[in-house]
């Protein structure tokens, strides 16, 4: 890909969130996730249901985070074994580590008012769960630093805490496909927590949000009761191989050294549908911005299947009638998407 294609992605980061429900009661899994639904007026696909995150900040990359966190005798050295990640992308990395990792809690605090944070007296915790505060202002403060993202550094500093980057596990990651004017590389972190915090959400980016199970998520989905984007869909749909928290919470911190595979659809389109494949299906082009347009296959989905053995693709009758399609396991050592009509 040319340079200048490269510089019209912008970095982003987003979080799945999830926490462990008071009554699991009768229900499959134990925990549910946190999606808010963006507003109609927003300017990158308006009335999604998606997980909190946005697009990095040059404050993300500050030097002055580093110097705050040396004040609790993390040193750069600690920082770079916490936030090891890498995607198989020609051997790309991407960008600054700890400043995604920032941007993903800066995001969730702009859009959610969650605070994943960390003081002095849980610093040391080796629970494996995202730890928060909440007795603070934190309408005042998420309203600083949904117009200022260097405020973020300052409300650390004011209450005495640290980003709870610890608990942040690479998951995933994905580009906006090149038929897209906006295109974002998003790292996707997952973390996980004991109980669910007290949502406040920012009026001007959030129209509602939920506490739903992966599985309630995909099955609104596919009932057009919601629109969860691609990769919205194909990552709840790996949470389904968990039934616990714990599980999923375990699995995600192991996993994470292996770093991952950009996601980037490359989109088709059929007869009767599109399909969007990705790495690893046989029809995986070499170059995946190589063209701007939906590729003409002149095929229905099934004939356009039929090409390729390996298969890693999503089929799309319509913008909530999906499948999710892979026969192979994935070098970065995750796991595959479950299809919720069979869960």
């Amino acid at each position: 890909m040319s340079k200048l294609a490269l510089n019209k992605i912008r970095q982003s980061a987003s979080l799945l969130i999830l926490a462990k429900t008071k009554n699991a009661g009768a229900h499959i899994y134990d925990y549910n996730a946190l999606l808010l639904t963006r507003t109609s007026k927003s300017s990158f696909m308006p009335d999604s249901s998606v997980f909190p995150g946005g697009v990095c900040d040059l404050k993300d990359a500050s030097p002055a985070w580093l110097e705050h966190f040396q004040r609790y005798d993390i040193s750069a050295a600690k920082l770079t074994e916490i936030c090891k990640i890498t995607t198989h992308d020609n051997n790309n990395e991407l960008e600054t580590p700890l400043s995604l990792r920032l941007t993903a809690l800066r995001e969730t605090f702009e859009e959610m008012g969650i605070l994943l944070c960390r003081d002095r007296k849980t610093l040391t915790s080796t629970s494996g769960y995202a730890q928060f505060h909440e007795q603070f202002d934190r309408k005042h403060w998420q309203h600083m630093v949904h117009n200022d993202a260097s405020k973020f550094l300052t409300l650390c500093q004011q209450l005495d805490v640290l980003p709870d980057v610890w608990a942040l596990h690479e998951w995933s990651a994905w580009r906006t496909p090149s038929t897209f004017k906006k295109r974002f590389q998003t790292a996707f972190f997952l973390t996980a927590l004991e109980q669910q915090p007290c949502v406040l959400t920012e009026a001007n980016e959030v129209k509602d949000y939920s506490w739903r199970s992966p599985l309630d998520y995909l099955q609104a989905a596919l009932k057009k009761e919601l629109w969860l984007p691609p990769p919205q869909f194909y990552e709840l749909s790996r949470c389904l191989n968990f039934n616990t928290l714990k599980e999923l919470r375990q699995f995600a911190c192991m996993r994470a050294s292996n770093g991952c595979i950009l996601m980037h659809p490359v989109m088709y389109k059929c007869t009767d549908g599109q399909v969007h494949l990705l790495p690893g299906d046989d029809m995986y082009p070499v170059d995946a911005d190589s063209c701007n347009d939906k590729i003409e296959t002149g095929l229905s989905t099934k004939e356009f299947r039929a090409l390729a053995k390996n298969l890693h693709r999503s089929e799309h009758k319509n913008q909530h009638e999906s499948e999710l399609l892979i026969n192979f396991q994935p070098a970065d050592g995750q796991v595959n998407p479950l299809d919720p009509r069979k869960c």
